[in-house]
């Protein structure tokens, strides 16, 4: 905020509000930060959603201020309560106060109260476009306050992770992987797409992680053989797995709002020479690009050094729009890893390293990791092998049990407090 003159940040996407106070809002919602510390922060959201406040992602600001129209009874809430109960007496005894219909009108009081009305202040603009009446309310109502539009200045602060940030992730990336191997476990030839999906997703939740999903339309992102070139395909289907088939999955469960965008790929018995030859080349491009990722250095360069790679080891046809992503609230931050993309990178940083490759009527192997950028190497958040695992063996017994041990001490390694030694 000292750097872009700003005397306050307003948040309005879900994402920035989440950032920006640990609520996850349902519907549209504020979340007000002054510079000053002696300036109260507010959040503003519907009294019809008041269960995440109170339940299931309380925010760190006490004064949440509610709109709308909704009405839970409390006349008869009488003590003993427990302390979520009392929270949501209180939640709807504060909106039945004001009865405040309009966020907007809410939040320029508040602007007001806190005497933010000669400033400057950044507003996302991402959930408030231009002709929404906020730009003319705000106006009409604090002639003299400057609002500038700051979603780049909020993507510009949520690129470099926070402890908190990168152990979430971290722990999406465990659950994703004790998922990916429960699952590989229990593959067989004519096993259905469906039936893999089912195993993949139960471990999710049994082990705490939330399911990733599209407005509940898609589920998990897993595909068996040609199906595998669909990009991002996320309705498994009734396709029965054969001998020398690819399995692929990408993306991965959410824990606490951070999701896990990972990829790995395992085939049923041994690989032909193609998928070998592939695989063996998307890999060492995908790793060249990790060697590379160190501050200071431009995502372009790795860009380039990476598709150069992958067309020298095997596919000389590869082509890519990225190599990999910025890894954070909303799945793709800045930085991209891509061929325009001059921002050096920075310790912090949590990037998503990838190189798929996808051939209709052939298939698309994969492989994806998440790292955090250090001032040395950079650290895997991701642990699980990126060998293009070999399924039905019966040396897979052993390697299997290694594989859960190793996922087990999962949790056990080094906190993102370690970055820096």
């Amino acid at each position: 905020m000292a750097e872009y003159n700003l005397r306050a940040l307003i948040a309005s996407s879900s994402a920035n509000v989440f950032y920006m106070s640990d609520l996850c809002p349902n519907d549209k919602a504020f979340a007000l930060l002054p510079r000053e510390r002696n300036i109260e922060p507010a959040v503003i959201t519907p009294i019809s959603a008041p269960t995440p406040v109170v339940l299931m992602s309380p925010p760190w600001i006490s004064d949440v201020q509610y709109y709308g129209e909704f009405y839970t009874t409390t006349r008869w809430a009488t003590e003993p309560l427990t302390d979520v109960e009392r929270r949501m007496v209180r939640a709807q005894e504060s909106w039945e106060k004001t009865r405040e219909t309009d966020p907007i009108a809410l939040l320029i009081k508040l602007l007001k109260d806190r005497g933010i009305t000669k400033d400057r202040v950044g507003v996302d603009e991402s959930n408030v476009p231009p002709d929404h009446p906020f730009w003319q309310m705000i106006s009409r109502n604090l002639p003299d306050l400057e609002v500038v539009h700051a979603q780049n200045v909020f993507k510009e602060i949520r690129m470099v992770k926070s402890e908190e940030e990168i152990e979430r992730i971290r722990e999406a990336a465990r659950i994703t992987e004790r998922a990916w191997e429960t699952a590989l476990e229990q593959t067989s030839e004519g096993m259905t797409e469906k039936k893999f999906s089912e195993i993949y997703q139960h471990t999710i939740v049994s082990e705490g992680g939330n399911i990733v999903s599209r407005m509940g339309m898609l589920g998990a992102p897993i595909a068996f053989g040609r199906r595998t070139a669909f990009v991002d395909i996320a309705q498994p289907s009734n396709y029965r797995l054969k001998k020398g088939d690819l399995v692929r999955f990408d993306g991965g469960c959410s824990y606490m709002g951070y999701p896990c965008d990972m990829a790995r790929s395992a085939v049923l018995g041994p690989p032909d020479e193609k998928l070998q030859k592939y695989y063996n080349a998307i890999l060492d491009g995908e790793q060249l690009g990790i060697e590379m990722a160190k501050p200071r250095v431009k995502p372009s360069s790795i860009f380039k050094a990476v598709v150069d790679r992958v067309r020298e080891r095997g596919i000389p046809h590869f082509q890519r729009h990225h190599t990999g992503h910025g890894l954070g609230l909303e799945g793709y931050d800045p930085p991209l890893i891509g061929p325009n993309v001059e921002t050096p990178l920075e310790e912090g940083m949590t990037i998503c390293f990838e190189t798929p490759y996808y051939e209709v009527g052939w298939g698309g192997p994969m492989v994806e990791d998440i790292v955090v950028i250090t001032s040395r190497d950079p650290l895997f958040l991701t642990k699980f092998s990126t060998e293009l695992r070999q399924i039905g063996r019966k040396e897979d017994v052993t390697a299997h049990s290694k594989v859960r041990a190793a996922l087990k001490r999962h949790t056990d390694l080094r906190k993102p407090t370690d970055l820096a030694k």
